[in-house]
């Protein structure tokens, strides 16, 4: 665990170093997910990262600004700034001598991995994605729902609406949902994102979690997959039987996920 200096302060990393007799020269940057999810999910990535460093693969885990144990407040967050964030984890493993680079985003960080992605085409040679966030704007309005039933939750929720909320950050001005102070920069910046606007140079590999095993994945996802492919994309979806162990609507016990983590172990075996 170490700080790495950036252009705002540093950011919080965690680096799992394989042991050198079995290393491939192959890395991972972790794209977190967002706010409370990615407090969620921190164990099951934790899990897989430590799989991943057996296997001979470096992993560096990265607390975005204003996020975790970074410098910088949620609310001066801009995805411009996170996008950065990735760009200065990437040079520090290049300098630390892995030659070969990977992409694993989740959730909204599997928005900003891959687009990171299509941004550098020869750097990376995977992206890898769990449960990723399909539309910027979808996303904005269920963190803003969270917001809506809090205050229905409490007795106040007259004059509290998802469009109400929207508008005020269109506006300009902050929000505060569930102890995060989102930002209208924040918010203006994935707002119009979506997954993806241009294909990636690199081969995807999708990792999608459902109820129950056999079950295909979401419509959307299904859509979009075929899009990538008939564009010409390398895409590989996975999905695997679990808990959404990532939502805010799960209790204070943390939820686990080993199949993600074997699943994603399992394919790791050939990209070596």
């Amino acid at each position: 665990m170490f700080f790495l200096p950036a252009r705002a302060g540093a950011r919080l990393c965690v680096h799992h170093r394989p042991e050198e007799r079995s290393a491939t020269g192959l890395a991972v940057v972790f794209v977190p997910a967002f706010a409370e999810e990615m407090n969620k999910s921190r164990h099951v990535v934790a899990q897989t990262a430590r799989r991943l460093c057996d296997m001979g693969i470096g992993v560096l885990l990265i607390d975005l600004y204003g996020c975790g144990d970074s410098s910088g407040d949620f609310a001066e967050a801009t995805w411009e700034t996170w996008q950065e964030d990735v760009a200065l984890a990437t040079g520090w493993l290049q300098e630390s001598g892995y030659r070969r680079l990977m992409l694993w985003g989740m959730r909204l960080g599997g928005l900003l991995a891959a687009e990171c992605a299509v941004a550098a085409p020869a750097l990376y040679e995977r992206c890898v994605l769990w449960q990723p966030v399909i539309s910027g704007e979808s996303f904005l309005t269920q963190f803003l729902r969270l917001r809506v039933a809090n205050a229905m939750l409490s007795g106040a929720a007259a004059g509290t609406s998802v469009g109400q909320l929207r508008n005020c950050l269109l506006a300009g001005e902050a929000v505060e949902i569930a102890g995060y102070r989102l930002s209208a920069a924040l918010a203006t910046g994935f707002i119009s994102r979506t997954l993806l606007p241009a294909r990636p140079g690199c081969p995807i590999e999708w990792f999608e979690v459902v109820a129950e095993r056999g079950r295909a994945a979401s419509p959307a996802t299904a859509r979009l997959v075929d899009d990538w492919r008939a564009a010409g994309s390398t895409l590989s979806l996975n999905t695997v039987e679990g808990e959404a162990f990532w939502g805010t609507a799960n209790s204070a016990e943390l939820v686990q996920c080993p199949t993600l983590v074997e699943a994603t172990a399992m394919a790791a075996s050939a990209w070596t």
